[in-house]
């Protein structure tokens, strides 16, 4: 019994030495954040390894390098780290953030995301936990500068790298048709880079040549157009629209007929690029050839709708045909052409605006003039010109009648155009609204009241060359001696300070008398003198002064 208590004992005892060793000796088992699979470690050392910094043709940085992962920490956090170089524009330390490490050996090629303007020095691979304060588990680094453009540079870059060819020129020739001096730049950096990339891509020159002409028009930037379509055509010798903005090239250089026979080329292929009847219509004006441009034009608005460029082209051969419409006085068939175009565009594209102003002054359609306005408005068109119009409209109208419906067209006239200098320069710019300023003034409306610019009505006609509108206004009783703007120069001598020949001679005509006039002593013919401008002195009655 005892040897058999005895093997008891040491039995227990083995249990209580093997709980002990296993509590003290042998490693616990790894702690696992929630969520998180329980996978043993693997067996060996996290590392990083192999770090490779390049750049892509597009400009983008790319970072490749290996790790291996034993799976422990289990937050672990792979990231890649840019350290900035000195200087006032270097980004800051920026981490381009990657994603939970995968148990293992492996490879990663990961771009490096857009830190902002500045220079980077280095760049470092890193895998981090959190359990450790975000202390590096394993890291590489690699001694790199990298120069990083601005933010707009940054993106086109962006933009030429995952678009196609054919979208980039897409994009460039929105860009180049907004007319806007940024956005052409743009565009012409678009196109530059990507006839960088493919010196063969023929529709890249001819919106080159576009972006040219829309920036200098002058001989210069038509010779410079014209090399630019050259080398379009030596590409693609078919390219019909390189050949009609050759054409159009050819017409502003006076070289009429050369322009003449590359029109009718590109007719004869049966284009669907309206700019081709335009750009026609065009040389056959500079050629004063008004009655055949008329018809170029009217071949532009003949084709329907497309809801596509051609849709800009057709709505500036409106713009073309009402004027020449205009210098006829042919007033039906203007009407007829903004009935059409509204008719196309629908009234909440803001085209009833000239319609409107058409009613108003030329036709003196007051009630007509107040409809096509408040369409407008009430078509999303809530822009300036058409509330303007509105206001005027009900000035003409309340000016017009009597009773009742006087006092609300001039309630309604104050709601769309509040009573301002601006407003009466307005009323005075056409004989339909000038006996509304008439009854204004005469009813106690300062005729030479000022707004936040210190500008009064004569000066805003002075300052518009509107010249019927000044006579209008100083036969309503502006002063000519009237301080006006910031320096509270006297309003006449607005046009002997902008070298406006014409503008003194007409105020001399209505009698204005510039020997009077005189800004902090000095008189209108020493600022002439000051300019060196003989028409000027000779405007204002110098004669062939020495100068």
């Amino acid at each position: 019994m005892s040897s058999r208590r005895t093997l008891i004992l040491m039995g227990a005892l083995l249990l209580l030495l093997a709980g002990y060793f296993s509590m003290h000796l042998i490693p616990p088992e790894p702690v696992y954040l929630a969520g998180q699979p329980r996978v043993r470690p693997l067996r060996g050392k996290d590392s990083i390894s192999g770090l490779e910094v390049s750049q892509t043709a597009a400009g983008a940085w790319t970072a490749e390098f290996n790790y291996f992962y034993t799976g422990a920490p289990s937050d672990a956090r792979l990231l890649v780290e840019l350290t900035p170089g000195a200087g006032p524009q270097s980004n800051g330390m920026f981490d381009t953030f990657l994603r939970n490490p995968e148990p293992g050996s492996h490879h990663l090629s990961v771009k490096i995301q857009y830190p902002g303007e500045g220079r980077t020095v280095r760049v470092t691979a890193l895998m981090r936990s959190q359990m450790n304060g975000w202390a590096a588990v394993a890291s590489q680094r690699l001694d790199q500068e990298i120069d990083w453009p601005d933010l707009r540079t940054w993106a086109r870059n962006q933009r030429l790298a995952t678009r196609s060819p054919e979208d980039n020129i897409a994009q460039a020739q929105a860009l180049i048709d907004t007319g806007g001096d940024s956005q052409i730049s743009e565009a012409k950096l678009m196109l530059e880079q990507l006839l960088e990339q493919n010196p063969k891509l023929g529709p890249a020159y001819v919106e080159l040549a576009r972006a040219t002409l829309k920036t200098n028009s002058g001989p210069e930037g038509l010779h410079q157009a014209e090399e630019l379509l050259a080398t379009a055509l030596q590409i693609r010798p078919d390219d019909a629209d390189a050949k009609i903005l050759l054409a159009d090239v050819y017409a502003h250089q006076q070289r009429f007929a050369k322009a003449q026979a590359l029109f009718k080329e590109v007719a004869a292929t049966g284009t669907s690029n309206l700019w081709l009847w335009f750009n026609w219509g065009d040389m056959l004006e500079l050629e004063h050839r008004a009655d055949q441009a008329t018809v170029k034009y009217r071949q532009v608005i003949a084709h329907p709708i497309t809801h596509d460029r051609n849709d800009r082209v057709r709505a500036f051969a409106y713009e073309r045909l009402l004027a020449l419409l205009g210098e006829r006085k042919d007033f039906d068939g203007m009407e007829v052409l903004y009935k059409q175009r509204i008719a196309e565009f629908g009234w909440g594209s803001c085209y009833s605006a000239e319609y409107t102003r058409f009613l108003l002054q030329i036709r003196g359609d007051i009630d007509g003039a107040i409809d096509s306005a408040r369409r407008a408005l009430h078509q999303n068109c809530d822009d300036a010109p058409s509330r303007q119009l509105l206001g005027l409209a009900e000035y003409a109208k309340w000016a017009g009648s009597k009773g009742p419906s006087r006092t609300e067209a001039l309630d309604q006239a104050r709601i769309f155009l509040p009573m301002s200098a601006n407003a009466l320069y307005l009323l005075a710019t056409s004989e339909r609204t000038a006996p509304a300023a008439r009854e204004l003034v005469a009813a106690g409306e300062p005729i030479d009241q000022k707004d936040n610019d210190n500008f009064d009505a004569l000066a805003y006609a002075l300052q518009d060359r509107d010249f019927d509108a000044v006579r209008r206004l100083l036969a309503l009783g502006a002063r000519p001696e009237t301080p006006v703007g910031a320096a509270a120069v006297p309003v006449a001598l607005l046009p002997v300070l902008s070298g406006d020949v014409a503008g003194v001679r007409v105020m001399r005509k209505l009698g204005v008398h510039y020997s009077n006039l005189r800004y902090r002593g000095v008189t209108a013919l020493d600022f002439a003198k000051q300019q060196g401008n003989q028409a000027m002195l000779s405007a204002l009655g110098g004669g062939q002064t020495t100068l």
